[in-house]
């Protein structure tokens, strides 16, 4: 990507996305359905019809907007915007085209992990966006000089340990693409200044990525022209951008700044009133003030103008150079677009699953792993190249399958002296222990997220919550970045760790792709279940819907039978029990499966079948009542198994009714 201002920020994603918070399972939806518009090799670039026919399609086929464009003009520039995105992660090019990477993506056919890739154990998801954001490249307005911010990110964390999150996203967003490699190893060496206590981090912030930066000639200019009797619009317009609404935000901004003047000329009460009436405008306050007026100024009566001078005695905008007006105008503007694009930046680095976010502090879990790859190896985090050659080309790296340790230019020897230093360092005789010393790592972290976060009341109130279909509350308590379908899977996971008295490894039977703080993201693609969790003498499938009782034979009947199926006869002599878990069932729909364990079924991709499979259904209310009267797992698959029918029947309503009354008797 490439700024488009020298004023101009990082910006991963686009604004079209900000009312949506899930980018993980949008960006698969919309990326799926941009590849079937473009099969045939369709060309996309000045074909309005096939954008807004795009667009159309997403509007038809998902909840992710709602707006409704009724000309084809306007249909086909949100098919546009909607797709700017994808561009920026290089899953397709600016022509739409998908990209080696997105196939591979959309058909989960990764290039298989490198050494380091299968240590941090990460999902085909996290993969993708590891790989990725290691390869995005930030080019300055000239195009023709990069910074990797996501590279930054890794070896500013591998430094130090815990960062303020606010501070973070600041750090990584003031940062210019015009810095070389030396200039970012002294940025992350001096940042231990704020992380030791010396330097307060704002100070930091202005004394090595503000005042350092060569303006010396524009705030010349600017000196020049706000000197002239006569300011001309175009001219200010110059420097005084705002990208997105010059025609409108430029005279406001010169009706302010001439007010300034004139106060600074010659101070008077009216002039004072002027400047804090322009100064609550709120374009003012985001280019002036930094979110809030520019100026100190009191409400009460007598207030008076030398009380005012007095306020504001250390007012850049009014005590030093008219030039500097410039300076406070671009470091404000800057602030407002770090607060508009650092959360995008958070949630998007999010979906590498390596930087945990967690309680607004930010850390690396896997810290020393990192610190040693950046401590042992020069790792590159800025180059010289045209911006045309690798961000325009389809054939660049950016488009193409690799590693993450391909992007880092590592060999597998050079990590393979990493691991070991690794290993040694967390007491382990090689380093093919580390993903195992990594995974209980990761079981402790885990159990200590559920432990503080999901205790069993929350569960309960949480499954509540799912039936009365307060998703707000819900995506509060766990995470707005999944949707609330995967955010239930993750919930019945919790649910069943605590029935089965906190025995099972639900981390490890979720086939959702996590962050790095263990929240879901999203459910993985492919064709399994939603959770699996594997006992000594058997398997249990959990299968999770919201769907109201009048789409469940639609969406859930089929998938449900099919993945229960594959289960069963990859598991050959093992028992495979399935439990379908819904806010309200379909009696056909539970009769239906009821049936199955008298029909013989095929697996969906390989040669196998099964005499018959075992599939019970359970309300969420039914669940709730189960966790609250303490039956556990084992008196609960154990009921369901006993109550199998020995030979074919006729499946009537309320068949399950005996079989709930047996697991609650005692």
């Amino acid at each position: 990507m490439k700024l488009k201002e020298d004023t101009s920020v990082l910006n991963y994603g686009d604004t079209s996305f900000r009312r949506h918070k899930q980018y993980l399972s949008e960006y698969r939806i919309l990326l799926n359905l941009l590849s079937q518009h473009m099969e045939n090799k369709q060309t996309w670039v000045k074909n309005s019809r096939l954008q807004s026919n795009y667009y159309t399609s997403v509007i038809d086929n998902t909840d992710l907007f709602d707006r409704n464009e009724t000309t084809q003009d306007k249909m086909a520039k949100r098919g546009r915007t909607l797709t700017n995105s994808l561009v920026k992660t290089g899953l397709i090019n600016e022509k739409r085209q998908i990209s080696p990477v997105g196939k591979a993506w959309l058909s989960m056919k990764l290039k298989p992990r490198d050494p380091l890739e299968k240590i941090l154990n990460l999902s085909e998801d996290n993969l993708v966006f590891l790989r990725q954001w290691s390869k995005v490249r930030l080019y300055n307005k000239e195009g023709d000089h990069y910074f990797i911010p996501f590279m930054f990110m890794l070896n500013l964390l591998s430094h130090y340990r815990r960062i303020p999150k606010k501070d973070f996203l600041v750090f990584i967003h003031f940062i210019p693409p015009t810095l070389n490699d030396q200039q970012l190893n002294d940025l992350i060496q001096k940042y231990s200044d704020v992380a030791n206590g010396k330097m307060n981090f704002n100070e930091f912030i202005a004394r090595y990525l503000v005042d350092n930066q060569n303006l010396a000639n524009v705030v010349d200019d600017v000196q020049k022209l706000l000197s002239s009797d006569n300011i001309d619009q175009d001219e200010f317009n110059k420097y005084f951008v705002n990208g997105k609404s010059k025609d409108s935000a430029g005279p406001i901004y010169l009706s302010f700044v001439k007010a300034l003047i004139n106060f600074r000329s010659k101070p008077t009460v009216a002039r004072m009133k002027e400047l804090v009436k322009q100064g609550a405008q709120s374009k003012i306050k985001k280019a002036f003030g930094f979110g809030k007026n520019p100026f100190k100024f009191s409400k009460k009566r007598d207030y008076t103008l030398d009380e005012f001078i007095d306020d504001n005695s250390d007012n850049n905008l009014i005590n030093t150079s008219l030039g500097n007006i410039f300076v406070v105008f671009r470091n404000s503007k800057r602030v407002d677009l770090v607060h508009e694009y650092g959360d995008m930046t958070y949630r998007l680095t999010n979906l590498a699953g390596v930087i945990s976010y967690s309680n607004n502090i930010v850390s690396l879990p896997l810290r020393p792993v990192f610190e040693k790859i950046f401590t042992s190896y020069d790792i590159s985090m800025s180059g010289s190249e045209n911006y045309k050659d690798f961000d325009l080309n389809f054939g660049s790296a950016l488009y193409q399958q690799s590693t993450f340790l391909e992007s880092l230019r590592l060999s597998d020897n050079q990590i393979d002296s990493v691991l070991k230093l690794v290993a040694r360092a967390m007491g382990l005789d090689n380093y093919q222990e580390i993903a195992k010393k990594v995974e209980k790592q990761n079981d402790l972290r885990f159990e200590k997220l559920v432990r503080n976060k999901f205790p069993k009341t929350t569960v309960l109130e949480l499954l509540q919550q799912f039936v009365s279909r307060k998703d707000e509350l819900i995506a509060k308590t766990v995470t707005d970045n999944a949707p609330i379908a995967d955010i239930f899977e993750y919930v019945l996971g919790l649910a069943w760790y605590y029935i089965s008295n906190k025995k099972v490894n639900i981390r490890n039977a979720y086939n959702l792709s996590l962050d790095a703080d263990f929240l879901p993201l999203s459910h993985a693609p492919g064709y399994q279940g939603d959770l699996e969790f594997h006992y000594e003498n058997r398997t249990l499938l959990l299968e999770a819907t919201l769907m109201d009782h009048n789409t469940q034979k639609r969406g859930e009947l089929e998938p449900v039978i099919r993945h229960t199926v594959n289960l069963t006869i990859e598991n050959g002599l093992q028992p495979t029990q399935t439990i379908f878990v819904a806010s309200e069932l379909d009696d056909n729909v539970i009769n239906i499966f009821r049936a199955t364990q008298f029909i013989e079924l095929n697996h969906s991709a390989k040669n196998g079948s099964t005499s018959g499979i075992n599939i019970f259904a359970l309300s969420i209310s039914e669940l709730i009542k189960l966790m609250k009267a303490n039956i556990n797992d084992s008196k609960i698959l154990n009921t369901i198994n006993n109550a199998m029918d020995g030979n074919p029947t006729q499946v009537k309503n309320n068949w399950r009714t005996p079989i709930l009354e047996s697991m609650t008797s005692l």
